[in-house]
């Protein structure tokens, strides 16, 4: 199904933070076999984005192998699919034509261990490499989206030095890799471990009525702590966007869950969660018109495995809403219309429950708000400055069939379903 309308403006699902076989340790860590790239690995990856009708799709390879190859390469353009043009007239991303009339736009992006600029219109002149303000001025100067990936892990002032135009609210990663779970998010390395094996390994972990593997991350599903505090510090002082990563690489199981497709299969990643970036309904879906609301930081991250939103708005008493940056003055206050599960979501006679979250973020730290259950708005008055962000939570009663006998470990245990980005009041 597509997204839904959020308030006066379309959604858009976007996948950011996607490894394809331009990637040395994608693809089961040989992407290039005898020096040919992938191509079965690269036609799962299509079709991924197309079984879960993502909209945009921002690549972010690694400098193996990506830097070995010209920048028209990476579009990845294959026959039958459209070249895109930007408003210069260059050519930038790629438009995959799905069958039943969905289409992808798919754009180039470099990933280093010091950034990842996404949408990239040429690779950058001097390489992937640095941490400053300069750093990124040259990803400006290729047309890039200043983004960084692995926020969890990074150093808050070394991020504030780099003016970034956004970072990673969430990283799956951070959730499943044991040395990023200990020491940036202080969980055990393998916790999760258990919790996972009745989803992918049932009869081993002897489960006789299983539950489905999409739903994994009711067993690991943690948000990223540090990162929230990023973008709250860092938006003290600057808009900044925000992506949910899913670093696909389909390179760690590639044993068969209980539906016969491989466990981490870049489908069943990308249907865990994405991006809803909005922007104005009537307008045309160009490249400019993508990046413009990248950098306006107007999204938020939805765990849409767990069902699709719907009516989902975030508004100010002023009209400004997510991304926008604004004076604050006395009586301010903000609405969070929580969203109901779109009907045409996997369910079962059991309604979910939802709460509501809002948070206040400024010099001295965050405020819980409000926290509130059900459906009705909730409205709340702003103190002063600061960045201002929700976050909804749900009780997962509806995915009860889709649990077998473990669903009531699961069901009535809150898990987060959406994360935005902030409101910047100054």
């Amino acid at each position: 199904m597509e997204a839904g309308a959020v308030g006066d403006r379309r959604a858009l699902r976007v996948i950011a933070h996607l490894h394809s076989h331009w990637s040395h340790d994608a693809c089961d860590g040989n992407p290039q076999p005898e020096g040919q790239p992938d191509e079965d690995c690269y036609q799962s990856l299509r079709e991924g984005l197309c079984a879960d009708r993502i909209d945009l799709a921002f690549l972010s390879d690694h400098p193996t192998h990506a830097t070995e190859t010209d920048y028209a390469t990476l579009l990845l353009h294959r026959t039958g699919d459209d070249a895109v043009e930007n408003e210069a007239g260059d050519i930038v991303a790629t438009r995959i034509h799905c069958e039943g009339g969905h289409e992808v736009m798919l754009f180039p992006g470099v990933e280093s261990s010091d950034m990842m600029p996404l949408a990239l219109d040429s690779h950058v002149d001097g390489g992937y490499g640095g941490t400053t303000e300069a750093d990124q001025e040259r990803v400006s100067a290729a047309g890039g989206l200043r983004w960084i990936a692995h926020t969890e892990e990074r150093d808050l002032q070394t991020l504030a030095g780099m003016q970034l135009e956004g970072l990673e609210l969430y990283q799956l990663h951070a959730n499943l890799a044991p040395d990023i779970r200990e020491e940036s998010l202080g969980l055990d390395p393998f916790g999760y471990l258990a919790q996972i094996g009745p989803f992918f390994f049932p009869e081993t972990n002897g489960i006789a009525d299983p539950p489905h593997p999409d739903l994994a991350p009711l067993g690991f599903l943690v948000l990223n702590e540090p990162s929230a505090v990023a973008l709250e510090t860092l938006g003290q002082d600057q808009v900044i966007g925000i992506t949910g990563g899913t670093d696909a690489h389909q390179n760690v199981f590639p044993a068969d869950a209980s539906d016969f497709e491989r466990i981490d299969s870049y489908r069943r990643m990308m249907r865990w969660f994405n991006n809803w970036l909005l922007v104005p309904v009537n307008q045309e879906i160009t490249p400019d018109s993508v990046e413009q609301a990248m950098r306006g930081a107007r999204a938020f991250v939805v765990f849409e495995v767990f069902g699709t939103p719907l009516g989902f708005d975030v508004q100010m008493s002023t009209g400004h809403s997510l991304g926008d940056e604004f004076p604050w003055a006395a009586g301010l206050s903000i609405t969070v219309t929580p969203p109901s599960l779109d009907p045409r979501s996997p369910r079962g006679y059991d309604a979910p429950e939802v709460i509501t979250r809002i948070f206040h973020a400024d010099g001295d730290g965050r405020t819980l708000l409000q926290e509130s259950e059900g459906s009705d708005p909730v409205t709340v008055a702003i103190p002063g400055p600061g960045v201002v962000r929700a976050e909804v939570w749900i009780r997962p009663r509806h995915l009860r069939p889709y649990l077998g006998q473990l669903a009531e470990d699961y069901v009535d245990v809150p898990v987060p379903w959406i994360q935005t980005g902030g409101v910047f009041v100054r």
